[in-house]
């Protein structure tokens, strides 16, 4: 190119092409410049070969159809032409059987052998990956995937020493494929520590606003954000008629209507607030712990309705360090978790707990699944979980760390409109998880949950929902 650099366009055009058919022709003609002056019809085309020297042609043998055949053609057309493959016999370059030159050099028997090659390097493919898998992927995992322990200004000292104690050579980067939701509350230190403790261990942990009584009238769009569709469903239920009709019975709160959620007992109170100032009433002060915990949750699940998640892993901002003490799985196992959850799942406790009411061999939990959960940073770490129904008898308290559905968030929303809550956490142990309705009409009327003996009852034992009755399907998660 740089020979060229300065000519005229057309005579650089020129010598590059004749420099480039030098180069791709396999067989460089014997014709002379003039015969090409005179015809230029017969320029060589790129990438075809020109005819063989005259004396090839002119030699007998086998070769001499060939051969003659390419005179005519030289002396018919003025130019001689040649494919590769006939140009390869009149050089000498056939196959065995003309230069006798011994089979293993057979054009045949050279594409039987790369075909065999190609055939060995596919069938030991499968044993490759076998053998190199665990150890690639583990390699992978530590170079990408862990994470330093953050700084005690970021999560603080009780953080910084727990997980410097659970990971001192890093923290893994769990993989996960369900949302996480951590429940924080405005302006609270620890809660904002556990956050980002829970956050380096598990990336794709997000916010959701917890909600604290006392601050009302402050904040009071997240506890608004929470009843949102729960205010939707109550006017819907009023505008039935035939459901109205069937629900005012003797113990009906008249003070229901579909402008507010009073006579809804505990949602109620973010409509029966001081009228001057907004604030909880003094009466439920004492109960502002348990009335911000049930908010937060109810945020936490409209949260999942709007952003259209068909589950989601909901954590309150402790819940790790409380998984790391008191629950059967393994942190690492949280991935295997999510992806063998059954299809059927409202809900499923993920800390220890429920599981002390299942009996010593655990046969008071009927089995629904087991699954082998692995531990991606260390193919050697192995465990054999299982999916438990709940007992039916037993309650306990802490909603730290759980999965629900988007069913589960659809019937939560339907009950709490139509009957209310209590403590959220033992409310849902002890009796959305083991109750039913007694039968599909008192599934239908509106009553509080003051009354619920009359409505529900405890499901006969440990099972599915086979009479579609159930309150709500939830699961434990134990040791196989």
């Amino acid at each position: 190119k740089s020979r060229l650099r300065g000519k005229t366009s057309s005579t650089r055009f020129g010598k590059y092409l004749g420099v480039a058919e030098r180069e791709m022709r396999p067989i460089v003609t014997k014709n002379s410049s003039s015969s090409t002056a005179k015809n230029t019809s017969s320029k060589n085309v790129l990438g075809k070969p020109n005819a063989p020297p005259d004396d090839v042609l002119s030699s007998g043998g086998g070769k001499s159809a060939i051969a003659e055949k390419y005179k005519t053609n030289a002396t018919t057309t003025g130019r001689k032409s040649v494919s590769f493959a006939e140009t390869d016999v009149l050089l000498g370059g056939g196959g065995a059987h003309e230069t006798g030159r011994g089979w293993i050099f057979s054009n045949n028997v050279r594409t039987v052998y790369a075909i065999s090659l190609a055939c060995a390097a596919l069938f030991a493919m499968p044993f490759a990956y076998i053998a190199g898998f665990n150890s690639a992927t583990t390699s992978l995992l530590y170079k990408f995937g862990i994470s330093p322990v953050p700084s005690v200004s970021v999560i603080g000292e009780y953080y910084h020493d727990a997980l410097s104690g659970m990971f001192p050579d890093g923290i893994p980067q769990w993989p996960l494929d369900v949302n996480l939701m951590i429940i924080t509350r405005h302006q609270n230190k620890d809660d904002y520590r556990g956050f980002h403790a829970i956050k380096a261990v598990f990336p794709r942990a997000e916010q959701t606003w917890g909600v604290d009584p006392l601050t009302w009238p402050k904040y009071i769009d997240e506890a608004e954000h929470a009843v949102s569709n729960i205010r939707s469903i109550n006017a819907r239920n009023f505008a039935d008629s035939n459901k109205l009709a069937m629900s005012k019975d003797r113990y009906w709160d008249e003070r229901r209507s579909p402008e507010s959620l009073v006579g809804v007992p505990w949602i109620d109170a973010i409509d029966l607030r001081e009228e001057e100032t907004g604030a909880l009433t003094q009466e439920r002060v004492g109960l502002s712990h348990h009335i911000g915990c049930l908010f937060a949750h109810m945020k936490a699940w409209q949260n999942m309705k709007d952003l259209g998640m068909d589950k989601a892993w909901i954590m309150e901002s402790d819940g790790l360090m409380k998984m790391q003490e008191y629950s059967n799985i393994p942190l690492w196992a949280m991935t295997s978790v999510a992806q063998n959850l059954p299809e059927d799942a409202d809900f499923v406790l993920l800390h220890k707990g429920m599981d002390k009411f299942c009996g010593v061999d655990g046969s008071l939990c009927a089995m629904h699944s087991t699954f082998e959960a692995k531990n991606l940073f260390d193919p050697s770490d192995r465990e054999m979980l299982a999916f438990r129904h709940w007992p039916i008898e037993g309650s306990e308290a802490g909603l730290q760390t759980y999965i629900v559905s988007e069913r589960f968030v659809d019937k939560m929303q339907e009950f709490l409109a139509a009957h209310g809550s209590d403590m959220i956490d033992a409310y849902l142990y002890g009796n959305l998880c083991q109750n039913e309705y007694k039968s599909p009409e008192e599934r239908d009327k509106l009553w509080a949950m003051n009354y619920m003996s009359q409505h529900a009852q405890k499901a006969p034992h440990s099972s599915a929902d086979e009479r579609g009755l159930k309150i709500l399907n939830c699961y434990i998660v134990t040791p196989a």
